[in-house]
């Protein structure tokens, strides 16, 4: 089975694009991340199975909200920990749990969609790691196999460094890594 996870945020003022919140205020930072995490599901919806989709939220108190605005999809709340942490503990649980192939996808990035998603899982088909290079040095997505934690150990997160130190771990163990297309996620006003 093939498992997509969406890591997303409670789109509360002052906690969603901090960064963007500078130029456009906490309010306005609110109202579009809210209608990203909207665009995001809405062309992740797959089609005839091809892979069953989890939304992995923050703060856990909101399970509530989420289940209200998302009703029908399955839920799991973000472990405690760095971006780090709680993205290797939800590939770790979903590979342990039946998932034959797992990709994680945020929220920043409104170009992700189904076409992009199905590709990603079909390159797992030969390779150990997945990932959509971000333009500012991140990544967009991530999807594999088997569980890796390592991929997710000394990350300076936030930085132009995810990609490249991600994609040295990776060559350190001889895992073999496929690049999707880069894509722009929205941080900062441009």
């Amino acid at each position: 089975m093939n498992k997509l996870l969406i890591f997303a945020k409670y789109p509360e003022p002052g906690r969603v694009k901090t960064r963007l919140a500078k130029t456009i205020g906490p309010e306005k930072a609110a109202i579009l991340y809210k209608e990203m995490v909207e665009t995001v599901m809405q062309k992740s919806l797959p089609v005839d199975g091809e892979y069953r989709r989890t939304l992995c939220f923050d703060p856990p108190q909101m399970e509530n909200d989420f289940r209200e605005w998302f009703p029908l999809l399955e839920m799991r709340p973000q472990c405690r920990g760095d971006l780090g942490q709680r993205m290797s503990a939800v590939f770790q649980e979903s590979l342990e749990n039946g998932s034959t192939k797992t990709v994680l996808i945020g929220t920043d990035c409104v170009e992700i969609d189904r076409s992009l998603l199905c590709d990603a899982f079909d390159r797992l088909e030969k390779s150990d790691l997945v990932l959509g290079p971000a333009k500012d040095g991140g990544y967009y997505l991530i999807g594999m196999k088997k569980p890796h934690p390592f991929l997710f150990e000394g990350i300076p997160w936030s930085t132009e460094k995810v990609l490249g130190l991600t994609l040295e771990k990776a060559k350190e163990s001889d895992l073999k890594v496929e690049l999707l297309k880069t894509l722009s996620d929205l941080d900062e006003e441009s």
